[in-house]
Parts: structure tokens; C-alpha cells; sequence
């Protein structure tokens, strides 16, 4: 209601007669059928907010969790003063790389995602913020255009990491209507996207760079596990505000 008509809590308590027009009852019911059929609130008004910022957001990206708004915190906590460049991997709706350089205006940020629909609605994202961002097309599987970027100081990824065994347990909100391809890794091989990120910020990321990962509650260990295979120190695996193990950084030797 607040968003179609401007009408919420306090307007309609101080209004209790107000009435909708026929059209305005139709664009109710319409939204009202659409959630009744799972389909998430946000994709129904087509935004969400994100670290205090409105975000585009549909079916062609996953709606940002509490817990990235958490991991973006944990960034702006630890990024050095100096301007740095900031490597987005998978970058959705851009939520992260857009409120990176609202906060850091000196930084300059780079973001890559598989799906060329999300990087439109990301592109979108940065130009209502003002918020200048290289986005990018790039599979980091296969990762041969992120050779072609200046090496990042800083490497960000909130990759799929919900194994596929998991989906009993979810929401249809989420399994009908958010891309599996944002969400979802084999149970044979669900830590894929941290080894190839690890293995290409082994070789990118400057010389005491910094990466941050959002993960699996059940793979703390064996992502910080990773990262130490491939040089890196001072590795931290951290809770969310759940308690659960949630980020993983740490810093190129």
C-alpha cells in the first residue's frame, strides 16, 4: 500500500475512511494475488533496501540478506584509508559495489556477474546513486576477463553457496522465483566458486590485499582452509548476528 499509493500505517490510522479508486483496488489485488502465489515482496514492488539505500531488484537477481548487509560492514570496518580498487565477484543487484563507493567515493570499483540481465538492473542501481561502478560480463569459473581489470586491492564475493541437498528446507518464496544460479552448488563440489576466487586472487590481488567471503555455515573451516593453501594470512572466520559462521577474510602474504 505504501508503495503503489504512499499510503501506510499512520495515514491510514489518521484516515480510517479512506477509500481506493477501482484501478487502485485492481493494482492491490493484483499484488496481493502475486504474493499469495510466493512471489517475494520485493520482487512485487520491484525494490528493496540495502544498507539504508533502495535497490532495483527481479527475478534476475537474489534479494540482498541481512547477512550481506553485515558483510558489507565488515568491509567498510577494515578497509585501509587509502583510495583502493574493490573487485566485486557476482555482483547481483551491485548492492555491495554500489554502497562500497557511496561510503568510499575514493575508491574505484569494479563488479562481474554471469548474468548479463543482472548486470543491467546493477548498472541501473549505480546510476540512480550516483555511484560509478566498471560492471562487467564474466563466468569466474572460466575467468579470463578478470586478467584484463588492474589488480584489485580488495576482492568481495557473496558467491551460491546453498547446497542443493538444502532446498527441503527453503522457502517456495525463494526456490519458485529467486535464480538458482545465484543460490545453488552441487553437494559433490559446493565450495567451486571460493577455490577458483581463491586461485585467481592467489595471482591478482596485490601484495597484502585484502578478500572477503560470505559462506556457507558449514564450510567455515575448509574456506579458510582454502585461502591458506593459496598464501593467505591472517585469515578470520566470523559469526553473523545469528551466531552462525558466516564471512571468512583475510590478507595476501
Amino acid at each position: 500500500m505504501e508503495h503503489f499509493f504512499g499510503i501506510n500505517r499512520l495515514t491510514s490510522a489518521v484516515n480510517p475512511n479512506l477509500r481506493l479508486s477501482e484501478s487502485e483496488l485492481l493494482t492491490f489485488h493484483n499484488a496481493c494475488k502475486k504474493i499469495s502465489q510466493h512471489v517475494p515482496v520485493q520482487y512485487v514492488i520491484g525494490k528493496t533496501e540495502f544498507c539504508g539505500l533502495s535497490f532495483e531488484v527481479n527475478p534476475s537477481t537474489l534479494i540482498p540478506r541481512p547477512e550481506t548487509e553485515q558483510l558489507t560492514q565488515l568491509i567498510l570496518k577494515n578497509l585501509p584509508a587509502a583510495p583502493l580498487r574493490i573487485l566485486d565477484i557476482g555482483t547481483g543487484s551491485g548492492c555491495i559495489a554500489v554502497t562500497l563507493k557511496k561510503e568510499r567515493p575514493d575508491c574505484e570499483l569494479f563488479a562481474c556477474d554471469i548474468s548479463e540481465t543482472a548486470l543491467q538492473t546493477a548498472q541501473k542501481n549505480a546510476e540512480t546513486h550516483h555511484a560509478p561502478v566498471h560492471f562487467f560480463h564474466c563466468d569466474i569459473l572460466s575467468s579470463a576477463e578478470l586478467l584484463n581489470i588492474p589488480k584489485p586491492d580488495v576482492i568481495v564475493s557473496n558467491p551460491p553457496y546453498v547446497c542443493l541437498s538444502e532446498k527441503k528446507a527453503m522457502r517456495p518464496n525463494v526456490l519458485l522465483h529467486e535464480p538458482e544460479t545465484a543460490l545453488f552448488v552441487e553437494d559433490e563440489n559446493p565450495l567451486l566458486f571460493y577455490k577458483s576466487i581463491a586461485k585467481l586472487a592467489e595471482n591478482q590481488l596485490i601484495s597484502g590485499g585484502k578478500i572477503f567471503f560470505e559462506i556457507n555455515e558449514k564450510f567455515g573451516e575448509e574456506v579458510a582452509e582454502i585461502l591458506r593453501q593459496h598464501g593467505f594470512i591472517n585469515i578470520t572466520v566470523e559469526n553473523d548476528f545469528c551466531g552462525k559462521a558466516r564471512f571468512v577474510y583475510a590478507e595476501r602474504n
